[in-house]
């Protein structure tokens, strides 16, 4: 004798499936909704920017520059970075410098190179590398250890547009290019004597 199955076998993966998919519309809807309310907000701040008045951009900045959306931030700072206001520009850099850890400078030389400074080159593959420790965004001044001398925190200076520091064997000069970069030079003594234009990436 041959017996059928039950059909209230299959309610509840059928009842299971029906949840899912209502539970699966609902999250959509959700996102959404998150989504067109993210891109209001930062449309809203990104008015704010464009305001004629330099305190109301200056502080809309700073709210983005200090937000924990993501997108908020990378707007910000494409927005900093390429601005023509000097003052806009800085505040941008310091964000960064309150932001990042590590910033590598890559490194090239003018012609002809001497053996020190060729050799300088090879031994840091191209870049200085730049550990940030500390940085005091009301003064300005941040702790670091570069590669001519990393087991000790050294001193730097940001300074509107501008960067320098003293590390070792090597001190800095750097401005806030065109680009969202840092551009200039180190002069280096002892080990790694020579002078080395550079540039460090910031967006």
């Amino acid at each position: 004798m041959r017996w059928s199955r039950p059909r209230h076998y299959l309610l509840p993966p059928l009842l299971f499936l029906t949840l899912s998919s209502g539970a699966l519309a609902q999250s959509a809807e959700e996102l959404l909704k998150e989504i067109d309310a993210r891109k209001e907000r930062i449309n809203q701040f990104r008015a704010l920017l464009n305001d004629p008045d330099q305190s109301t951009r200056l502080a809309a900045l700073d709210v983005m520059l200090k937000s924990d959306d993501l997108a908020m931030k990378e707007v910000a700072y494409g927005i900093g970075f390429n601005s023509a206001d000097e003052a806009t520009r800085a505040l941008a850099l310091k964000g960064k410098f309150r932001d990042v850890k590590v910033l590598p400078f890559r490194l090239t030389t003018g012609e002809p190179q001497t053996d020190t400074e060729k050799n300088t080159i090879r031994k840091w593959a191209g870049a200085y590398g730049f550990e940030l420790r500390e940085f005091n965004e009301d003064t300005g001044q941040f702790t670091f250890r570069g590669d001519d001398y990393p087991n000790r925190d050294k001193l730097g200076q940001v300074n509107g547009t501008g960067v320098e520091f003293q590390a070792q064997y090597c001190r800095g000069y750097f401005n806030l290019g065109d680009s969202a970069s840092l551009v200039g030079e180190l002069r280096c003594t002892g080990p790694y004597e020579g002078t080395y234009p550079a540039k460090a990436r910031l967006h």
